[in-house]
């Protein structure tokens, strides 16, 4: 009410001050007309209210000094002050000459101009009169100025008029706002603060079911929701969060246990190793991750079936919490994986104590309906903070711990070493490395001749593969070859080597090398391969090459691990293209005399283990004796591998092995140097029977 009261003052101010410039002009104009004769004459709106002076004949007004008497008389009457301007076309500027205002001494005011920028010089220059607020000696005035035209009608001067300077018309109006912006303040500040106390006190159980709500945001578990026995709205709420709180609770044991063995699962383990590393990394504590894996778990699924499998998982479980502990967190982070925190010694040695335990106790047969079931626990062991500072890698580091442990020939279990992570390292660059050298075609083969003992006929050459390295020379098979099988590369491998001993063989038949055959290695990853046999097929019409000519060696290892029947389909699919297959390294590994009957073998190269040195042991002569005549017998051609000395060559000779391989006769060479180590051999051999020769004579 009382900013309406202001506002309708101040309204009826603006109307009073308006009232009051319309008498004062309409009265200066009068009185300027009746003091200068009419020789001023006064010009009127339609309202009444006056626009501009004009002066009447020829004589100009405004050049005597009588009408400042004038001016003050106008002052007078209209209780302001009174303004008359000369114009001057020399500066356009109205130049004040009269004026009813003087200095606080009582003296004459300044010069004063109405320039450009003077809020009536537009409208007086345009011969219009201009009514409201202009500048006075630094004071905001309401006046009326107007034109005083020529007979001409140009602008000859202006007369300005004012009822008094605007802060002594508005006094009162300035007085009333004061007031009421101070009672405005008061009862504001008074409603703000009573209102904010009654606000905190009604808002106390929202701030409370927020922070119940915050901490179930926060994945904490309150232990009760306040409010719930309230009959309102905050009630209302209150139940709300509480079913929330009971879903969120049976939402985090599905998120976060292992339905098998209610341990945690795999989310659950990342996370508290994320919390465990952070706290270890504060110094509070540390710990130890314990990782454990069953040897041959999977032939527990696969002979009894999941259901079996899943209670020796429950009961492996029981076990460990057994073992660890209420202090242990254990999860089960996949099939018979399970991981272990566990507050430890920065030594370690509480972990082993454990671990000692834990295969112990893991080792004793479980016992189920089905079967009594053994399995061989393995662990890792890594120590944290020491070796890892992030879960992503604690739980790698522990993994090549564990996966040393399962390799390992003495020891269960491991703990991480720097060692450890080196030679993965180096795997990794040598995997990268392989990787490059197949896609630039850096490999190479070399050809190792395959010579008849008796008298020294080619009968064919084995494709052997050399990796030359700029930096690191030449690689040995013995390195890149089982990080091949282990990533899978042995396959590209393969079919990189087939391709290109078909294309040389098709070269050597072009050019009339008399090579006989070319025998290429298999691994048994490459072998079991689906289309294996139709990808030979595809290589041999590809360069031309007849099959006769391409001999494929598969070692004893291809039987572990799959059925002989699969072996058989597929020794028949290449059997039916032509090529030629040859058993490698009888004798070294997975030894069955089942399947060389029952299998296509043309050829058995026995291993060089059976040869080395058999020419001086009677007892190893006549073991390598009985597997020549093993293989004779089946009507399988032999091939004595590793002859690296004079003696064992002419033992092979005189079993009638039907060729031998070894550094007697030639290493593996590239193509272009073939014929040369041929002829050298030839030297060789001619010479060691003349010697024999000479000794029987």
């Amino acid at each position: 009410m009382s900013g309406l009261s202001y506002l309708e003052l101040s309204r009826a101010s603006e109307e009073n001050a308006a009232i009051r410039i319309d008498r004062a002009a309409r009265a200066a104009v009068a009185l300027l007309g009746l003091g200068t004769d009419s020789a001023l004459r006064a010009e009127f709106d339609d309202a009444g209210s006056p626009i501009a002076m004009r002066i009447a004949g020829a004589a100009d007004p405004l050049a005597g000094e009588e009408l400042t008497g004038l001016a003050e008389a106008i002052g007078r009457a209209n209780q302001g002050s009174v303004n008359l301007f000369r114009w001057s076309p020399e500066t356009a500027s109205f130049n004040r000459f009269a004026s009813t205002l003087t200095r606080p001494d009582g003296g004459p005011q300044a010069a004063v101009s109405i320039q450009e920028g003077h809020p009536a010089y537009s409208s007086l220059i345009a011969g219009k009169p201009f009514t409201g607020r202009v500048p006075v000696d630094g004071r905001s005035r309401p006046a009326y100025l107007a034109p005083i035209l020529a007979d001409d009608g140009e602008v000859a001067g202006a007369f300005a008029v004012d009822i008094g300077p605007l802060d002594d018309l508005t006094r009162a109006e300035n007085r009333l706002r004061g007031r009421i912006a101070a009672v405005a303040i008061s009862v504001l500040t008074g409603v703000v603060l009573i209102g904010g106390l009654f606000l905190r006190f009604e808002l106390l159980p929202l701030r409370k079911l927020a922070e119940t709500a915050e901490d179930l945001a926060g994945g904490r578990q309150p232990k009760n929701v306040p409010y719930t026995e309230r009959q309102d709205e905050i009630g209302d709420l209150a139940h709300g969060l509480e079913r929330v709180t009971d879903l969120q609770d049976k939402l985090h044991k599905l998120a976060y246990t292992d339905p098998v063995t209610t341990a945690g699962n795999r989310a659950r383990y990342f996370l508290d190793l994320s919390n465990t590393l952070k706290q270890a990394e504060t110094g509070s504590n540390c710990a130890s991750l314990i990782h454990i894996d069953f040897n041959g778990f999977a032939k527990v699924n696969d002979t009894f079936g999941h259901q079996v499998g899943n209670r020796v998982l429950l009961q492996a479980y029981v076990r460990l919490a057994n073992v660890f502990g209420p202090r242990a967190k254990i999860a089960r982070i996949s099939a018979d994986d399970f991981c272990i925190l566990l507050p430890s010694d920065n030594k370690g040695m509480l972990a082993e104590d454990y671990a000692v335990k834990a295969i112990e106790i893991l080792s004793t047969p479980f016992q189920v309906e089905e079967a009594e079931i053994r399995v061989e626990p393995c662990i890792g062991i890594a120590l944290l903070p020491q070796d890892a500072h992030d879960a992503e890698n604690a739980h790698r580091v522990a993994g090549l711990a564990l996966r040393a442990a399962k390799t390992s020939k003495g020891s269960r279990y491991v703990f991480f070493s720097a060692p450890l992570n080196e030679r993965v390292q180096a795997e990794m660059l040598m995997e990268t490395l392989l990787r490059s050298a197949l896609k630039t075609g850096l490999l190479k083969l070399h050809y190792q001749p395959q010579v008849r003992p008796t008298d020294g006929r080619l009968i064919g050459l084995e494709a052997l593969v050399r990796w030359p390295h700029v930096e690191r020379g030449l690689i040995p098979p013995g390195e890149f070859i089982p990080i091949a099988e282990k990533t899978g590369l042995i396959l590209e491998l393969g079919q990189y080597v087939l391709e290109k001993a078909c294309k040389q063989a098709a070269k050597w038949r072009q050019t009339g090398f008399a090579f006989n055959r070319v025998s290429v290695n298999v691994s048994p990853l490459q072998f079991r391969q689906p289309r294996f046999a139709a990808m030979v097929r595809q290589m041999l019409t590809t360069y031309g090459l007849p099959a006769r000519m391409l001999c494929l060696e598969v070692t004893e290892n291809v039987f572990l691990d799959t059925s002989e029947q699969l072996v058989l389909d597929i020794l028949s699919e290449l059997q039916d293209i032509g090529v030629q297959l040859s058993l490698d390294d009888f004798g070294s590994g997975y030894s069955s005399l089942s399947y060389l009957h029952s299998l296509p073998f043309q050829e058995l190269k026995i291993d060089r283990a059976f040869l080395t040195e058999a020419d001086r042991h009677p007892q190893k002569e006549q073991l390598f004796e009985a597997i020549v005549g093993l293989a004779r017998s089946l009507g399988l051609r032999v091939i004595a591998e590793g002859a690296e000395t004079a003696g064992e060559y002419v033992l092979s000779a005189e079993h009638q092995c039907d060729a031998i391989q070894g550094y007697f006769c030639s290493p593996a060479v590239s193509p272009e140097h073939i014929e040369d180590c041929l002829d050298e051999f030839h030297k060789i051999r001619t010479s060691l029977h003349k010697q024999i020769e000479q000794k029987r004579a």
